[in-house]
């Protein structure tokens, strides 16, 4: 009974892969016939390898940026994380989370990680947790800014202020989470001993529960320490993130279309936002769409030139995402199973 229920999972999960991922195909067929295929071509031929090369480059240290931070959030469980570790763990999960983009990617990493460094998978993971508050309030300040100082006369739509509306509403939830769970540690400790000892599968396993519970709130310490390496954690996201955007303005530049640096950021936060959203794997068709919705909403008139440009920016992140994931698996001696299989 057991194996048919998870086989009617697993087949329900495919399922949803593979219709998404034809809605994605779909969306980008037609895009593509929208602009039209050699008027696409000619424009991508065009543009300069030189700062395609920088714009593929950039993503390096901005996973070093990322990994060294998470070394940071880790210091509270473990004072010696490796550098490297972290670096690989990253470069594999963000491989899984563009190939299958339902984020099973930050478990993969957490549990490549707790391997490696023999810290566990609860603590590693909920460090990922607070990673991603940073993230969201490093976009969330820096989409702002951008926004101040964007051009007079560029009129932005409702919905790129709703959406940064969003954003604070969920780093509001995830700091409430960190928060109680790190002051509140014994309380909550007492009550999921209370609570799972009333479940009778749990019962016989409590004191297994209440530790996974207590790695759990033990990784979340990252985000509580002093004020000081609260700053150096602040100044990572943005300066991470930052890379990122530049990544897409060095696009902008490959294709000479003039735009202003600020426009560019924003748009980059945005694109970097929609991640939120459910999407095709490998983000078919749906990251050429929010590309060229979001700089046609920041004043791009050229279509086909936008389109053209989503799909080359599409593509080097896709190469260099999966090239160093599949370097992190060969260097860190896994398998692709393990990569793509997050064990109990």
């Amino acid at each position: 009974m057991v194996g048919r229920v998870r086989a009617l999972k697993t087949g329900g999960s495919l399922l949803r892969l593979v219709v998404s991922l034809v809605v994605g195909v779909l969306l980008l067929v037609g895009l593509l016939w929208w602009v039209g295929i050699e008027r696409l071509l000619t424009l991508m031929s065009e543009a300069s390898p030189l700062w395609l090369t920088v714009s593929a480059l950039l993503i390096f240290p901005a996973y070093f940026l990322r990994a060294l931070r998470w070394k940071f959030l880790l210091l509270p469980v473990k004072n010696s994380v490796g550098i490297g570790n972290a670096f690989w763990a990253t470069a594999i999960g963000f491989m899984v989370n563009t190939l299958i983009p339902i984020r099973l990617g930050e478990f993969a990493r957490a549990y490549i990680l707790g391997e490696k460094e023999q810290i566990g998978f609860a603590p590693s993971f909920s460090s990922i947790i607070v990673e991603r508050t940073l993230d969201l309030i490093g976009l969330l300040t820096i989409g702002l800014i951008a926004m101040l100082l964007l051009p007079v006369g560029v009129d932005l739509p409702s919905w790129v202020l709703n959406g940064f509306g969003v954003v604070g509403v969920l780093i509001c939830i995830f700091l409430a989470i960190i928060i109680v769970g790190v002051k509140r540690e014994r309380f909550i400790l007492k009550l999921a001993r209370k609570v799972f000892s009333f479940l009778p599968f749990f019962r016989r396993r409590i004191d297994r529960v209440v530790g996974f519970v207590e790695s759990l709130i033990s990784g979340l310490r990252g985000l509580s320490q002093n004020p000081k390496m609260f700053a150096v954690n602040m100044v990572l996201t943005w300066s991470l993130w930052l890379f990122y955007c530049f990544t897409v303005f060095f696009v902008f530049k490959a294709f000479n279309h003039p735009i202003s640096v600020v426009a560019v950021i924003l748009g980059a936060v945005l694109l970097n936002l929609t991640y939120i959203f459910p999407a095709a794997p490998g983000y078919v068709g749906t990251y050429e769409a929010y590309w060229s919705l979001i700089f046609m909403a920041l004043g791009v008139t050229q279509t086909d030139l936008l389109l053209a440009m989503g799909l080359i920016s599409h593509l080097l992140g896709i190469v260099v995402i999966v090239g160093l994931g599949c370097a992190g698996v060969v260097w860190l001696g896994l398998s692709f199973g393990e990569a793509f299989k997050v064990k109990k």
